[in-house]
């Protein structure tokens, strides 16, 4: 086949010249006037690139736009499809060097060169835009005869990519400018503050969702009408009035500063308090007052929510399982938990509250092994303001007590403490019980830990036997190849001489030469599967017709069928060919049909059908023999895997057969399944799919029905086998 022949540019395009075309400065006059009128900036290009390709020596022209992280786009062609893909992306990737290139003098902006892809090669003019804005928006790429191009053509193509460039800058402009307005709609439409605005009359100009919810109106109905007419409560209507005449006769905002509290009337003629955060502006000479408004229901309902919180905390805090106690700044008890009384023996703790936290101290002292110790602590760590945690004491009754002091600052300044007491002596049982459960949790981990390695370890000694196993039965199968080679040879010699063996010699000899065939397709097998495993079976691959094909395999296949009876019927649609091994495939179907007759009963039937559905070849065979049980038909394409029945009947077999079949199907693109019930007979369902490009559509062929019922054997002596025949085995066919 060989490596592809470069071609010359004018092979690369469809040719399209004139002898006598426009000149170059009347293309670039019908450029302009055709781009700049034209507000899409893309919507003339095409007639001018036709108009460049009219130039002699120009026979095809392309306008790119370079992308950043993709293939530079192509904004028009001329002729249309007719650069070869594969230049086309060369030329793309060129124009990609020029996007974010800085400004560029005009002898670079124009460049002729040769471009080279995949054996093609063109002459190429590129001309790239002035740069706008830093980058290069678009390019300009005319193929032909580059002797022909003169210094009016670059500059022609050089003006053409820059008079786009402009108008692609001025589409995004205006893309950008409709984007920053449509967000600040959005913005305006999706805040939750209500956001109010008025023109220099008073009259409304916006209005959004959250001041709808706020006043009642709705935007439809208060758009352009006075908002004194609306929200504004008739005794500030002349505070009103004298704010708009004022800013608009001097801009002095006077008190309209800054967040302030005012009423509004709601559209139900109801008044509410709200907080205005007024700004007055001027744009394009006319005055626009904007108005933030904020419910002040909103302040008293975080008022009450506060109130509601610090009653919670109160209960918190009262049925808190350690002991609490909250002093303010002044050492007085604000907070005490039940819990505390109970820990010091104290009936009604809510009774401290008010109280000073020394008097409590001198009070409950006495219960610490060390009592001056305790009240020295409590002292120290007040007067230090530093946290303190899980200090433990010891108290009089054995007692450990663990204390923690929290000092309660907000803006530097001491506002408070936290004082938290627990007996330690019920938490040391928990913490027992969780050291226990923590234990059980290592020892419960470590023996994970062990199956985990044995399991390894396991995994890597079946790996290792699989991998022995593998290379024990290629070294077998080669070694067994050539004398079982040498045995059929010299079967056939002696069959050659056969005038002088008796009957039962000949009987011996056809056992010999039956059971070496069978072994030697056995070590072909096991040599695919190891070449197979290894990635070292290429396709060889061509269309291929299907129907030629299964016509072939059934042809093949006749003569063991007729030894048992076995009639074979082949129906063949129309469609297109397939890509594919012909050699390969054939291998495929000639197991299928042989597992097939094998599996059949005396003067049964085989059929292939194969049907195209649109996009994929259906190829079927099917036979009415014994049939496989429902659940092992899943596994039948595993590795030395064997239907119960097979066995349990003696049919001879490997279990390889099948596995191949998958494995050869799969390399084409295809899958292979099978369906079948015990004593109804098999189907097993080839998919492969049709050939890419315009194939022709064969006819529909309806193969011959094979059959010599006046041939008899034992079924067992036929040459069928589950796997495909021999690597040396040669297979003709046309596709």
């Amino acid at each position: 086949m060989g490596a592809p022949r470069a071609r010359a540019g004018s092979d690369l395009v469809t040719h399209r010249t004139s002898q006598d075309g426009p000149t170059a400065m009347t293309i670039l006059d019908f450029a302009v006037t055709k781009i700049l009128r034209d507000d899409t900036a893309l919507g003339a290009l095409p007639a001018v690139l036709a108009r460049l390709v009219t130039i002699p020596g120009v026979q095809a022209a392309v306008a790119f736009q370079p992308s950043a992280g993709q293939p530079a786009a192509v904004l028009a062609m001329d002729p249309r499809g007719a650069v070869a893909p594969a230049l086309l992306a060369k030329i793309g990737a060129l124009t990609l060097l020029q996007r974010d290139a800085g400004p560029t003098p005009d002898s670079a902006a124009v460049q002729v060169t040769t471009v080279e892809s995949d054996g093609l090669t063109a002459s190429a003019l590129l001309a790239y835009s002035a740069p706008v804005g830093g980058r290069c928006l678009c390019a300009l790429a005319l193929i032909g005869d580059a002797a022909r191009w003169d210094d009016e053509i670059r500059a022609t193509a050089h003006a053409v990519t820059t008079i786009v460039a402009t108008q692609i800058r001025h589409a995004l402009d205006l893309a950008t400018l409709a984007e920053r307005q449509a967000l600040t709609q959005a913005l305006i439409t999706a805040s939750p503050t209500a956001i109010l605005a008025m023109d220099a009359d008073g009259r409304m100009v916006e209005f959004n969702p959250a001041a709808e919810t706020l006043s009642g109106y709705r935007r439809d109905d208060i758009l352009g009408q006075p908002m004194s007419e609306t929200m504004i409560p008739e005794r500030d209507l002349p505070r009103f009035h004298q704010h708009l005449q004022t800013f608009v006769a001097t801009g002095d905002p006077e008190e309209f500063t800054g967040p302030m509290r005012i009423a509004i009337r709601r559209a139900d003629g109801t008044e509410r308090t709200v907080e205005l955060t007024p700004v007055q502006m001027t744009i394009g000479g006319e005055v626009i007052f904007t108005g933030f408004l904020r419910d002040l229901t909103e302040i008293e309902l975080s008022h009450a929510a506060l109130a509601d919180q610090t009653e919670r905390l109160n209960c918190l805090i009262g049925a808190a399982i350690p002991a609490i106690m909250i002093t303010d700044e002044k050492s007085q008890i604000t907070h005490v938990s039940r819990s505390f009384g109970t820990l010091f023996g104290i009936e009604e703790p809510g009774q401290l509250v008010g109280t000073s936290a020394a008097s409590l101290v001198r009070r409950i002292q006495h219960l610490f092994a060390d009592p001056d110790g305790f009240a020295r602590r409590a002292s120290e760590a007040r007067r230090a303001e530093q946290p303190v945690s899980k200090e433990q004491l010891k108290s009089a009754d054995g007692r450990t007590i663990e204390n923690d002091y929290w000092p309660v600052v907000v803006d530097g300044r001491l506002r408070g403490d936290v004082w938290l007491a627990s007996d330690m002596s019920e938490r040391a049982a928990l913490e027992q019980q969780r050291q226990q459960m923590l234990d059980a949790e290592l020892t419960a981990r470590h023996l994970a830990e062990q199956v985990q390695q044995q399991l390894a370890t396991q995994n890597e000694r079946l790996r290792k036997l699989d991998e022995s196993r593998n290379q024990f039965l290629a070294i077998v199968s080669h070694e067994l190849r050539t004398p079982l080679t040498s045995i059929l040879s010299f079967s056939e010699l002696i069959r050659g001489e056969a005038e002088g063996l008796t009957p039962e010699g000949i009987r011996f000899l056809d056992i010999i030469e039956r059971n070496a065939d069978r072994l030697h397709r056995l070590v072909g097998d096991l040599l695919m599967l190891d070449r197979l495993d290894a990635g070292a079976l290429p396709l060889d691959l061509a269309p291929v017709s299907v129907a030629e094909l299964t016509g072939e395999a059934v042809r093949s296949a006749a003569a063991a069928a007729a030894k048992q009876g076995i009639t074979i019927g082949v129906t063949a649609g129309p469609g297109p060919a397939v890509q594919a091994d012909l050699r390969r495939l054939m291998q495929v179907f000639d197991n299928l049909i042989a597992n097939a007759v094998k599996f059949s009963h005396r003067n049964g039937h085989v059929h292939i059908t194969a049907t195209f559905d649109g996009g994929n070849w259906r190829i079927d065979v099917a036979d009415d023999g014994i049939g496989i049980p429902t659940e092992e038909v899943g596994q039948l394409f595993t590795r030395f895997v064997r239907a119960s029945n097979a066995r349990t009947a003696g049919l001879p077999g490997t279990g390889l057969g099948l596995s191949i079949v998958k494995v050869l199907v799969e390399m084409h693109g295809g899958h292979v399944e099978a369906a079948s019930a015990l004593g109804q007979g098999s189907t097993f369902s080839v998919y492969l799919p049709a050939a890419t490009g315009p194939a022709s559509e064969g006819p529909a062929a309806e193969g011959p029905v094979l059959e010599d019922p006046a041939s008899e054997g034992p079924a067992s002596e036929g040459p069928a086998s589950e796997g495909p025949a021999s690597e040396g085995s040669d297979y003709r066919g046309r596709a």
